[in-house]
């Protein structure tokens, strides 16, 4: 069936009915064809077909039910629109077109008609069918959207289950009472939390790009920096895949304007991404490069290569390069997207080459240099801090009691002393009159909720207590509205050591 068909068909067998309606619709810009019997008429309405006009003396018996039989063959979204002209002197009696009906839309005119009333009937039909397939177009993008929906669920899935039952198989070896950790098993859950929180902040962020709610924090970025942070982050990985990272630096430091956390993001999802589709024994090269006005990071892999049928669709969403035998690697194909869209939010390109399967792939990020007076207003000045560190008291309002005890016991081993309550109303009462250096506080709390702790706090004791939201939600509305409580900071979960270090540094900088 011909997509989109506006074509009239015209089966009038008597007279000249079908050349004067045919000339008319032609002068009015409308296409028709006129068909020699109803065999032919149902051909091209299989064909395709905008609307049919038809004479009552076309319709016989046999030829409603061809007639009958060729809608039974149209889509289910289709209701064709058919115009029939009824016998001169019959009090518009036409013959009994309830089979028609039930599959089309049908429409008498009487005759003689005139012909401002035949161009104006067919105007109307050929518009209902251009709705038609308006919601047809809606019909199939709902479809495919569905598709998405269910393929990218059951990728998400798998995504999930991997890191979880490597964390679950490495503490179930903890099979008796005086079992501990070991060092191999301790590094294996580490990687594979990190792993799932990587999994869902791409989600997230991905999110965010497409609803235009990322907001970039610029300053002058180093790309050698960059890719050396990137490079030491994705360590244990290469090594597990064993698969050897090569960085070649720029000779002198090459400088950005951009946003320090989304360029070290880019860097990881292509390493990531070169790592994942390279076979053990590979290699990925990364080179930093300066050329004119433009900054360029490359990586170049020896993995399993990309068909040059997928090269121009590689960047979209839940696509997956697949290796020599036709399988995917792994991975939820949204990687490539987001760093397409946080190269572009920083006015870059990304590109991509490969040879073919298993002759491996290239990348390549172009970004522009920093301008001369965005490096001189981007230049830090360092300050090197040698005061000791205070030891801190610190009290955590969290009801999962596993995240409790694990926060407590490492922030005890820094040194600092560490107090946890369970729910809302012993967390306020507590805070209030203990008054600890830094509070952390979940939002999801029972009873009353982190917001209103905030709230309770502040008016108990104003800011002599630095609080800090923990949430499992980030989005810049819940950071906005924890602020908005009375947090003074809002670190979303899981908070890493990393980020509790460096939330402490700030915490004893205050108190210093």
């Amino acid at each position: 069936m011909t997509a989109d068909s506006e074509r009239v068909l015209i089966l009038a067998p008597r007279g000249r009915d079908a050349p004067i309606a045919a000339r008319v619709l032609h002068d009015a810009g409308v296409d028709s064809l006129a068909c020699a019997d109803v065999i032919e008429l149902c051909r091209e309405i299989d064909a395709g077909a905008g609307a049919v006009l038809v004479t009552t003396e076309a319709l016989p018996r046999a030829a409603v039910e061809e007639i009958v039989g060729a809608l039974q063959r149209q889509p289910s979204w289709s209701e064709l629109p058919v115009l029939v002209f009824a016998a001169p002197g019959l009090d518009g009696a036409v013959p009994s077109l309830g089979p028609i009906e039930a599959r089309a839309h049908i429409t008498i005119l009487d005759r003689p008609v005139r012909v401002k009333s035949l161009i104006s009937a067919t105007r109307s039909a050929l518009l209902a069918r251009r709705r038609q397939y308006q919601l047809r177009n809606l019909m199939t993008e709902l479809e495919d959207r569905v598709h998405e929906r269910d393929k990218f669920l059951a990728i998400l899935g798998h995504e999930l289950r991997n890191p979880l039952a490597a964390i679950l198989l490495a503490s179930q070896t903890l099979d008796t009472v005086d079992s501990k950790l070991d060092w191999e098993h301790a590094a294996l859950i580490e990687r594979q939390s990190r792993h799932l929180t990587r999994l869902v902040d791409d989600l997230l962020d991905l999110s965010r790009v497409t609803a235009g709610k990322i907001v970039l924090q610029r300053q002058i970025v180093d790309l050698n920096r960059t890719v050396e942070d990137a490079i030491v982050s994705l360590q244990n990985i290469s090594q597990s895949q064993g698969v050897t990272l090569h960085f070649a630096a720029s000779a002198r430091p090459v400088l950005v304007d951009g946003d320090p956390v989304r360029l070290e993001q880019i860097v990881v999802n292509l390493l990531t991404n070169a790592v994942k589709y390279t076979l053990v024994g590979g290699r990925a090269d990364i080179f930093v490069e300066e050329a004119a006005d433009e900054a360029r990071v490359r990586v170049e892999d020896t993995g399993v290569g990309i068909d040059p049928s997928r090269i121009t669709s590689i960047f979209g969403l839940f696509m997956q390069a697949e290796n020599a035998i036709g399988r995917a690697r792994g991975g939820m194909g949204i990687g490539l997207s987001l760093v397409r869209s946080l190269v572009e939010l920083h006015s870059g390109a990304v590109t991509v080459k490969s040879d073919g399967i298993g002759q491996g792939s290239e990348f390549t990020v172009t970004l522009p240099l920093a301008t001369a007076e965005q490096r001189l207003a981007g230049a830090p000045t360092a300050v090197l801090d040698v005061s000791p560190k205070p030891r801190l008291s610190i009290l955590i309002v969290e009801d999962n009691s596993d995240v409790r005890t694990l926060m407590q016991n490492k922030l005890r081993k820094l040194g600092h002393t560490v107090e946890g309550f369970r729910d809302g109303e012993d967390g306020a009462v507590e805070i209030s009159s203990r008054l600890p250096d830094l509070a952390l506080v979940d939002l999801g709390l029972p009873g009353i909720d982190g917001y209103e702790v905030a709230n309770r706090v502040r008016e108990a004791v104003g800011d002599r207590v630095y609080l800090v939201a923990l949430s499992g939600f980030g989005q810049p509305e819940d950071k906005r509205r924890a602020l908005e409580a009375g947090f003074d900071e809002h670190v979303t979960k899981p908070a890493d050591v990393k980020a509790l270090n460096e939330l402490l540094g700030r915490v004893q900088q205050r108190r210093a």
